[in-house]
């Protein structure tokens, strides 16, 4: 059993610190440990309870907050090793705040790539703040907050009061074009509980289909470009990110599969910003779900059964500069190929 992780992000000012704040007065917060850049950013000293075991301290409701030391491999080794040794009290899963500046992927890919970590943590969910005041001129200047956007799985809209409704929805519609999946949360003054928060990203299913379609959300990518028009208050900064899903009707033969994932990742894994779906493929009885981000890809996994009557294969595309028809052209001519 592997403990889920959440990365918390968001641009410059975007209220991540506010959200934390709220989140480590929470006592349903006792079962999880927060990896956080600095306690300087998070006002928490009144609500230590314990003194500091080097970089970890425990808080009044029995939540573990700690700063990242140096590597965040040697933080959630160090972690974990005394919470088995019962120094810390346990936890189930794990909350980690990003810098306004970072790159979500980065640290997305450590979970797939690093060997002592692949088997204890599963990347569960990317919860990324946006700053209803501030963000459209963000998203305009910045490739970081675009990205941001880009993976989240719940984007949490903070200061919506600050700015007309109007305002708030044109935001939250160019949310949506950059990122269909992702649910999208008005939070104010970082008022969200813990349940609310981690219950809103499903996991990657494992051995059975239940969750996998509410996971993949395919229905929110159908036609997610048709309505994108010049002049409907959207930046032209965001049309480099395409968010698009692509079908077979057919089952494909697993070494076709694997053909176009390699090449696909191979040759545009810099700009393919994540990917998830569950694939038909001929043979087997239940679909297999596949996730990756950029090149990294994750060990793929095998349903048992269909989570419905619906046997197609649908993998969701969150790319910057990869056409969606060439895509579907060739997986069309791979699964073909297979089939001949």
């Amino acid at each position: 059993m592997t403990i889920p992780i959440t990365l918390i992000t968001g641009f410059l000012g975007s209220g991540k610190t506010t959200l934390l704040n709220n989140l480590l007065r929470d006592p349903g917060m006792a079962d999880t440990a927060v990896i956080i850049n600095e306690f300087g950013d998070v006002a928490i000293d009144h609500l230590l309870v314990e003194s500091a075991i080097e970089n970890a301290v425990v808080l009044q409701g029995g939540c573990i907050c700690c700063t990242v030391r140096g590597d965040l491999v040697d933080t959630l080794t160090d972690l974990t090793a005394k919470a088995a040794r019962g120094e810390l009290p346990p936890f189930s899963r794990i909350a980690i705040e990003t810098t306004g500046l970072a790159d979500p992927t980065a640290i997305a890919q450590i979970f797939a790539t690093e060997p002592s970590l692949a088997s204890q943590f599963t990347l569960r969910a990317v919860v990324t703040t946006v700053d209803a005041a501030n963000a459209a001129g963000q998203l305009d200047q910045f490739d970081e907050a675009r990205q941001q956007v880009a993976l989240a799985d719940v984007l949490i809209l903070t200061k919506a009061d600050l700015v007309e409704p109007d305002a708030v929805a044109a935001l939250s519609e160019r949310l949506r074009r950059i990122n269909p999946g992702a649910e999208i949360v008005p939070v104010l003054h970082g008022a969200i509980s813990p349940a609310d928060l981690f219950d809103r990203a499903p996991e990657a299913p494992s051995g059975s289909g239940e969750g996998a379609l509410r996971w993949l959300k395919a229905e929110a990518f159908d036609g997610s470009r048709a309505h994108h028009h010049h002049g409907d208050g959207h930046s032209h900064h965001d049309d480099a990110i395409k968010a698009f899903a692509v079908t077979l009707d057919t089952p494909i033969e697993s070494a076709a599969l694997r053909q176009w994932l390699n090449a696909v990742l191979s040759l545009r894994g810099k700009d393919l910003l994540r990917m998830k779906g569950i694939v038909n493929v001929r043979g087997a009885a239940g679909p297999l779900v596949v996730h990756a981000v950029q090149a990294i890809v994750h060990p793929p996994v095998r349903l048992a059964a269909w989570p419905s009557a619906d046997h197609s294969t649908r993998i969701v595309f969150i790319t910057r500069n990869i056409s969606q028809a060439a895509l579907q052209r060739s997986l069309d001519l791979l699964a073909q190929g297979g089939a001949s």
